[in-house]
């Protein structure tokens, strides 16, 4: 290889970053989306300058690698390539975050063997401090801030009553809410003492070191700014607008409490153990390699690997949309021994958002019992329009109040439905009369009562090119909250419907 062409594959490495801009071009804009949309996950932006910098302080060393290949890393990516396409057809977010940093470094130790991970690794793990996982520990940090504020008032001996996370004072109650918890200053200080680390520390003990401190100082402020509110309230009579805007004071806080302490405990560590301001992994690596056979074939499976979840979509797009536009569920015509569907009577309705279908009729029977027939479906699942969505509800928690939930196995003879139901008992806040309810879901053609199931069916389905999904439901009115024989009207009328 000449000079000139050395000098050339040096820089080949830039390639991936319009390569990993693509293939995760829908991961970066969630990332973007949740950094703008979320006061929590805010310092996401520093933390994607930090792990920019770090790479670019590396060029050096990114510029000596080569392609050496390695078959193991290869599998694992093929692996982590495979369970994103399936979160992505899932639309789980956070494990498509999760999975984004992952799939980074395995791309490039694919391609340039482990010198890549520990000349990168450490960057682009920082992702991981701003991917959505880190507010499921606020109820936790709740709980510990909630206990040493209990010892800080009684330090203070301030008279109070704690009932969970509430803080009753004789002058008011502060409620300890989840921006309380600090587990945004965790995550910010988690993250300044991993980056200081990476960038001035040779060993990893004293970037472990440094970052389990960052994590208890930042811990510590937030009990002190928590207890510094609490107080000023106390003695103000409740007076000062602290009580209400304390968003600049909290980060004063973190400051004083936390930066300061740490920016002096991280120089103390550079001397106490001699550390140079040039980590490990900016030091070359020893020796070089031997190219495999086919050098060019590492990169060519690798970025294949990464490319092909964000492309089958793509290709599936048109047998996508056929499939949605075709689809078109409807309501039986007839019923053997029932009359209807009467479309305009109607006993209940699900709170679902954006959906593309929504049927309702009610069956009456010789005997006059009822059942109302709903139908609530979209064509075409996706993000923020899909069946399995947090702000789809199966009832309007203002109108009914939940008695009780469950499931409901069936008889296996049933076409209309699985052979178990989820059963679902409410009341009217108004009037306190009582509706029950039996729903499952229709994903592409299979019918279940679990959620998961249907979420995992539905990734399946969708990867093929299908992503149809249905509520189904049966509901009707309980006689003086017996729902006994409603449930034997259901039965009798899925015994007769067929679809």
């Amino acid at each position: 290889m000449s000079a000139t062409t050395l000098h050339q594959a040096q820089y080949r490495w830039v390639l991936a970053f319009p390569l990993l801009a693509l293939a995760l071009w829908a991961e970066w804009s969630d990332f973007f989306a949740l950094w703008y949309d979320s006061i929590i996950y805010a310092h996401g932006y520093l933390v994607l300058a930090g792990t920019l910098f770090l790479l670019f302080d590396r060029r050096a060393l990114l510029r000596q690698l080569t392609v050496t290949g390695s078959s193991l890393a290869l599998l694992l990516l093929a692996g982590a390539s495979v369970a994103l396409l399936l979160a992505q057809a899932a639309d789980i977010r956070v494990v498509r975050l999760l999975l984004t940093p992952v799939v980074i470094l395995l791309w490039g130790w694919s391609i340039w063997g482990w010198p890549f991970v520990r000349i990168a690794g450490g960057p682009v793990m920082l992702l991981l401090f701003a991917v959505p996982v880190w507010d499921d520990f606020s109820p936790l940090l709740q709980h510990i801030t909630v206990f040493f504020n209990t010892l800080f008032l009684q330090l203070a001996d301030i008279e109070a009553r704690i009932e969970e996370f509430l803080i009753v004072l004789e002058v008011g109650a502060f409620l300890v809410e989840d921006g309380c918890s600090g587990v945004r200053y965790l995550m910010v200080a988690l993250f300044l003492g991993s980056f200081y680390g990476q960038m001035y520390y040779r060993s990893f003990g004293s970037t472990a070191l440094l970052v389990v401190t960052a994590g208890l100082l930042s811990m510590l402020a937030n009990w002190i700014r928590v207890f510094g509110v609490i107080a000023a309230g106390h003695y103000t009579d409740m007076e000062t607008s602290l009580v209400k805007d304390h968003e600049l004071f909290g980060w004063v806080i973190f400051v004083i409490f936390t930066l300061a302490p740490l920016f002096y405990v991280a120089t103390r560590l550079e001397r106490a153990q001699g550390q140079s301001h040039t980590p490990e992994t900016s030091q070359a690596p020893a020796g070089t390699p031997a190219s495999p056979p086919w050098p060019w074939l590492w990169p060519a499976v690798a970025s294949v690997l990464v490319l092909w979840p964000a492309l089958l979509p793509m290709a599936l797009q048109a047998k996508t949309e056929q499939m949605a536009k075709t689809w078109s569920p409807t309501l039986m015509d007839s019923v053997a021994g029932w009359r209807g569907p009467l479309r305009h009577a109607s006993v209940w309705e699900p709170e679902f958002s954006g959906h593309d279908i929504d049927l309702s009729g009610v069956y009456v029977s010789e005997k006059r019992q009822q059942v109302q027939l709903q139908i609530t479906g979209y064509r075409h699942q996706r993000q923020e329009k899909e069946l399995i969505f947090y702000r789809n509800r199966l009832y309007d928690n203002a109108e009914w109040q939940l008695v009780s939930d469950g499931e409901r196995p069936l008889p296996d003879d049933f076409s209309l439905s699985p052979q178990a139901v989820n059963e679902t008992v409410i009341e009217s806040r108004q009037d306190q009369s009582r509706v029950i309810v039996w729903s499952w879901y229709d994903v592409g053609g299979f019918l279940t009562h679990s959620k998961i199931e249907a979420k995992l069916v539905g990734a399946l389905k969708k990867i093929s090119g299908d992503s149809r999904g249905a509520l189904w439901a049966l509901a009707g009115r309980c006689d003086a909250q017996n729902c006994d024989l409603q449930r034997v009207a259901f039965e009798q009328f899925l015994g007769k419907a067929r679809r």
